[in-house]
């Protein structure tokens, strides 16, 4: 199978790409977040400027993809943020290598060696007065193989790879004089899309549990054109031993946001050999188009009868209010521009 971490590069206007990793302590009190985007979909100028370039190419040239690179740190406690980062670059601040793989940002470097990644972060938080500092090894579990599938369309293709569903990680977070020595429990995948998102996306949900030996990963996937997906995988230490399309994934009630996102209060799937159920339990970020959560949930499977606990993250991205402007003046508050190379970021 090919890398998956591979830089695909995606040379078609909006195109994005970004490698997550996310870790919950062993405690269960602490929640790391890490993202290198190699174009960040979120970005109102990024959006914008594409969506004026497929309405006029002539007028308006394409935004670099490379000019909206970015990393995103977000740590939580007990459900509550403690630091938060979304900090956007230029082309000059990114640089990647194929082998051995390693992507940097303005020096926080994602790299991989035989035994797993390692992730160093050294950026402004979002309120410019701390400055998030990590070190964080990502181990992933003996028995991992990826798996890779594309979810969106033959003329928009959206990759997205499961490279390491089971990680031992630990390391050190530090936050202005505040510091965390975390050991836990991680997952990382890598995100590829050929178009931008919000004219390729209507919807997407993603999340993940992690159950004794086990992962439990889901997808759902709305193309604007083309049917619905959904993806279900079991590993067990690493290992996919169930990939496939589930008979259903039942949403129970409905809720809002402020901004009218609207999510399931209860999520189900039902197969032959198992059932979970799941529910949020915290939104630890709320947006007029994404919604990230700590959920919980129990599993009942035909090996064991008896029903245990789960816990995980998941995510929901509802790209309607993407880049429209009564939303887009709210960017800022998060999405920030540190200098770097010795030149202002604007």
């Amino acid at each position: 199978m090919p890398d998956p971490d591979r830089f695909f590069n995606f040379s078609t206007p909006g195109a994005q790409e970004w490698w997550y990793f996310d870790a919950i302590s062993d405690d269960g009190r602490d929640v790391l977040v890490l993202v290198w985007y190699a174009a960040l979909p979120f970005d109102p100028d990024y959006g914008v400027g594409t969506l004026k370039h497929l309405k006029n190419p002539g007028r308006c040239p394409a935004p670099k993809a490379l000019d909206h690179c970015a990393v995103g740190v977000s740590w939580y406690r007990d459900g509550k943020t403690m630091a938060y980062a979304l900090n956007g670059f230029r082309a000059p601040d990114f640089a990647h290598s194929a082998e051995p793989f390693s992507v940097s940002i303005a020096g926080n470097r994602l790299s991989r060696d035989d035994d797993g990644y390692e992730l160093q972060i050294d950026t402004p938080a979002v309120d410019g007065k701390r400055r998030m500092v990590a070190r964080i090894r990502f181990v992933p579990a003996s028995g991992t193989e990826p798996v890779e599938r594309d979810l969106g369309t033959p003329d928009s293709p959206h990759v997205w790879i499961l490279a390491a569903a089971d990680c031992r990680v630990e390391g050190e977070v530090t936050v202005g004089g505040r510091s965390l020595a975390f050991r836990g429990r991680g997952y990382h995948d890598h995100n590829a899309g050929a178009e931008e998102i919000s004219v390729a996306i209507r919807r997407w949900e993603w999340g993940r549990f992690h159950d004794g030996p086990f992962t439990r990963v889901y997808y759902l996937s709305e193309p604007k054109s083309g049917p619905a997906q959904a993806l279900i995988v079991v590993c067990r230490d690493g290992r996919p031993e169930s990939v496939h399309v589930p008979s259903i994934i039942d949403g129970l009630g409905t809720t809002r946001n402020v901004f009218g996102v609207k999510s399931s209060r209860i999520r189900t799937v039902g197969e032959i050999e198992e059932f979970w159920s799941w529910m949020p339990t915290r939104c630890v970020d709320d947006g007029p188009f994404y919604r990230r959560w700590l959920t919980e949930g129990t599993v009942v499977t035909t090996e064991d009868s008896g029903e245990r606990d789960i816990r995980g993250l998941g995510e929901l991205l509802d790209t309607r209010n993407l880049n429209r402007p009564i939303f887009n003046w709210m960017i800022p508050f998060r999405l920030k521009r540190p200098g770097s190379g010795g030149k202002s970021v604007s």
